[in-house]
């Protein structure tokens, strides 16, 4: 904390509570900070109370070499950002020659891909990319289980197979979730994100007898420094409307937004949380 403390963090704001969990706490412990937003993109009104601009993704390498030279030297990613379309781009002459590789990025490369590809040449600039997990770790859950109701010996079987299965899309750089019934395959998240994932898969989960589970994890290999995976009450109710038994979810790599709320509200439902 005292290194963050001694220079400044820039923060690129996505979509969701979690841009102003960071500020907050930021404030709390007197971190200078600066907030990017990107048009098109989510920017909580909240945030506007502090120092931010609000830029097309083609004035990023600009400002960002300004905030260097004034002395932030760390760079945190918060929230879900939207992927550019070419034409919105619009790269001013610090950007233009990325364009090509960004490009091909973007056409061609799944999010993995795409943020390692951001995080180099962002690094080349002069940032180090900080871990939420570091400066905040109440935001996450340890292994095991978390709620009070417990794991079934069935449903820890589906979550491995799960898993297995995960890993292995992660080569293709595809979507953190899916959800199993019973040891098949109801649904997995691709660009829709897992509430929308969750809101498809409500019709096939006929037979409620057998216990459907919400498995979410990081992918193999990625750079957990971004796009961890992310639970808030909007999942959860999604899941308990849609009568799925249990989240499964990545050991101390998953950000939990209001963690006590989630932990009353799936008591309350006898919802499962389970890390592994």
């Amino acid at each position: 904390m005292s290194s963050i403390k001694q220079s400044g963090v820039v923060i690129l704001v996505g979509g969701g509570d979690l841009p102003k969990i960071i500020v907050n706490h930021f404030i709390k412990n007197n971190i200078k900070f600066f907030c990017i937003g990107f048009l098109k993109n989510p920017f909580n009104s909240y945030l506007k109370k502090f120092n931010y601009q609000i830029i097309n993704f083609g004035k990023i390498v600009t400002i960002l070499k300004k905030l260097n030279n004034e002395g932030f030297d760390k760079l945190i990613m918060a929230g879900n950002l939207t992927r550019p379309s070419i034409t919105d781009i619009k790269p001013d002459i610090n950007s233009l020659k990325l364009l090509p590789s960004f490009t091909k990025k973007i056409l061609q490369s799944g999010d993995n891909t795409l943020l390692s590809f951001a995080i180099n040449n962002l690094e080349k600039i002069g940032y180090k990319i900080i871990s939420l997990n570091k400066i905040i770790p109440a935001l996450f859950a340890g292994k095991g289980n978390i709620s009070k109701t417990k794991i079934t010996n069935k449903m820890y079987k589906n979550a491995l197979k799960a898993k297995l299965i995960l890993d292995n899309n992660s080569k293709f750089d595809i979507g953190q979730s899916l959800i199993m019934q019973e040891g098949k395959i109801i649904g997995i998240e691709a660009i829709e994100g897992t509430d929308e994932l969750i809101n498809r898969s409500r019709k096939y989960l006929k037979n409620k007898k057998e216990q459907a589970i919400l498995v979410k994890l990081i992918k193999k290999k990625q750079d957990l420094r971004v796009d961890l995976p992310t639970i808030g009450i909007k999942t959860l109710n999604n899941c308990i409307k849609s009568e799925i038994r249990g989240i499964i979810y990545s050991a101390n790599n998953t950000i939990f937004i209001n963690k006590t709320k989630i932990l009353e509200i799936s008591d309350e439902n006898n919802l499962i949380l389970y890390g592994i």
